[in-house]
């Protein structure tokens, strides 16, 4: 059984559309190189492809020059075993859906929108088959040209699996953080993926109409330590933030360890790193006091309205947080707060901004507005995500959890954002009905779910909360851990309200527990204040809100 390994390399861009990086020096090494040379470690790898387009291919010689001699009993040649392969690579026709929804899982092997995974980042169905077929090759580890700490025993071991199961599954992937593992998949399963060049990761999303148990708890999940399956951070190293991460890691010995000491060293790192800049900022742009919108925030009785409406965000501060987060290139940027975005009356201006400057741009909204221009606004620039807070599957129970009788025009509009991005043969915005579970809804969720899956192929589902115990907690059941921590939010995500102000989180709808104001400060010096460095620490027991929090767990 011939086994190859093939990596997707452009110098230039990655599949996330952040700077490429793969020449770039880690720990004096280039990032290509460390991949190759321990993919070139793994016993049951015939060749490796490199498949770069045909510009690039010298330069892309020389970073790998000289690698061969690790596996001698299994090769004659070993440096002949890699192979530069000039190639136009096509992009792959889900590559914008992929990485619209990829951008709010980076750290996780499944996660973001859409229930894709890590290895579907660069995935081209099409392009592997091909490769498969004209290098006779039966099995296929599609490995990111970035992974600079894959495992090569997990490798051998994934192809080994693969090879026990094949007569049930054409493929095998593994519960770890990005880039430690490969997918491993059979030359039938690319074939049969091909015409469609389909992500692989479809195969392991919920489908109400074919309903299956998730593949996680079956054999094509190579079995790992808890150690690795309970670690989150991205080890690809196609952001700044993930370079920098990899780097740390190489720095503490890491390049000599196994998946299980990587696991424990992420979870270490996770327990008390702050990152340099927040990874996901929520940005309130208004508290939703507009007359047209006021009346349906006051009359919800799942989300709290604040005590003073505040005004609506001002550009000078918009301003501030785009000079600070330019410098990370996987910055999420979530407008929403406690009001509806829609209501700001900048709203084009504040999108265009963050386009240019963050990764990844959603709004949260009830969709409620009349205006088609509040629509030109998301689409032009666009936005990658618009979650549509619907938390109803029928009017009734809409009217009754929100007050309003909006459910058929909220729909209505639902419909033409869809019909619109059809029009615009885009993947974006991708469109996210959003479902808080509740004690007044819990009755519709299922239906909610699959409708809404089925349509679309995605659908949030959240708890709802006690808002730090100021709000009527609606909640089903507690899913708050015995043991009380540290908020994890707190070192990687922050709250900036409309005036300005920085909060310590979401929960916090009347600003009770501010740690800085971005109308003095820069948003830098906000999430290393030592009032925020308290919270962290968990010295929260006369703050307002978290004492009796039951979101503190939550990633």
């Amino acid at each position: 059984m011939k086994c190859i390994a093939t990596l997707i390399v452009d110098l230039e861009r990655t599949p996330l559309g952040t700077r490429s990086r793969l020449a770039d020096d880690l720990a004096g090494v280039p990032v290509l190189r460390r991949t190759v040379e321990r993919v070139a470690r793994a016993r049951r790898i015939d060749s490796i492809y490199l498949l770069t387009p045909p510009d690039q291919a010298d330069r892309v010689g020389q970073i790998v020059s000289g690698i061969g001699g690790s596996k001698p009993e299994a090769r004659s040649d070993a440096a002949a075993s890699i192979v530069v392969e000039p190639i136009r690579v096509p992009p792959a026709p889900f590559a914008e859906l992929v990485r619209a929804g990829r951008m709010w899982g980076l750290n996780g092997w499944r996660g973001g929108i859409g229930g894709l995974c890590s290895f579907d980042e660069d995935m081209n169905a099409a392009l592997l088959a091909a490769i498969a077929r004209k290098h006779g090759a039966e099995v296929v580890a599609a490995v990111p040209a970035a992974a600079a700490i894959v495992d090569p025993a997990l490798i051998d071991a994934m192809i080994d699996h693969q090879a026990r199961i094949a007569e049930s599954y054409l493929f095998a992937f593994a519960q770890s953080p990005p880039g430690l593992t490969p997918l491993i998949a059979r030359r039938s399963l690319l074939e049969q993926l091909a015409p469609n060049n389909e992500p692989v990761g479809l195969l392991l999303a919920c489908n109400p109409d074919r309903p299956f148990p998730d593949l996680t708890g079956k054999e094509p999940c190579y079995r790992l330590r808890a150690e690795v399956v309970e670690a989150s951070g991205r080890l690809i190293c196609d952001t700044r933030r993930s370079f920098e991460r990899v780097g740390d890691l190489l720095a503490d010995g890491g390049a000599d360890w196994d998946a299980v000491r990587i696991g424990n060293w992420l979870q270490d790192r996770a327990a008390t790193h702050v990152e340099p800049v927040p990874c996901e900022l929520e940005i309130e742009l208004t508290t939703g006091s507009e007359a047209a919108l006021r009346p349906a925030q006051h009359a919800s009785i799942l989300r709290p309205v604040c005590a003073a409406p505040r005004s609506p965000i001002g550009m000078e501060t918009i301003r501030r947080i785009c000079d600070d987060i330019r410098t990370y290139d996987d910055v999420a940027i979530v407008l929403g707060g406690h009001g509806d975005p829609l209501g700001h009356p900048a709203l084009g201006e504040i999108c265009r901004m963050f386009r240019a400057n963050a990764a990844a741009v959603a709004v949260r909204t009830f969709a409620r507005h009349e205006e088609d221009a509040l629509d030109d606004a998301l689409f032009e620039t666009p936005v990658d995500v618009i979650e549509v807070m619907l938390d109803a599957a029928t009017g009734e129970t809409y009217r009754r959890l929100h007050g309003v009788d909006t459910f058929d025009a909220v729909m209505a509009r639902v419909e033409r954002w869809l019909s619109r991005r059809e029009k615009n043969m885009s993947a974006r915005p991708l469109i996210v009905p959003s479902f808080v579970k509740c004690t007044e809804n819990l009755d519709e969720m299922e239906g909610f779910y699959a409708t809404w899956q089925r349509r679309l192929g995605m659908a949030l589902l959240t708890g709802h909360t006690g808002y730090g115990g100021r709000w009527k907690s609606l909640a089903v059941t507690s899913m708050e851990p015995p043991g009380r921590g540290p908020c994890r939010r707190t070192r990687s995500r922050m709250m900036i309200l409309a005036d300005g102000r920085v909060s310590t989180c979401d929960q916090d709808h009347d600003g009770l527990q501010t740690t800085g104001s971005l109308r003095e400060d820069t948003l830098l010096s906000c999430w290393r204040s030592s009032a925020f460095e308290a919270y962290r620490s968990g010295q929260t027991e006369r703050a307002a809100l978290c004492p009796q929090c039951t979101e503190w767990h939550r990633p």
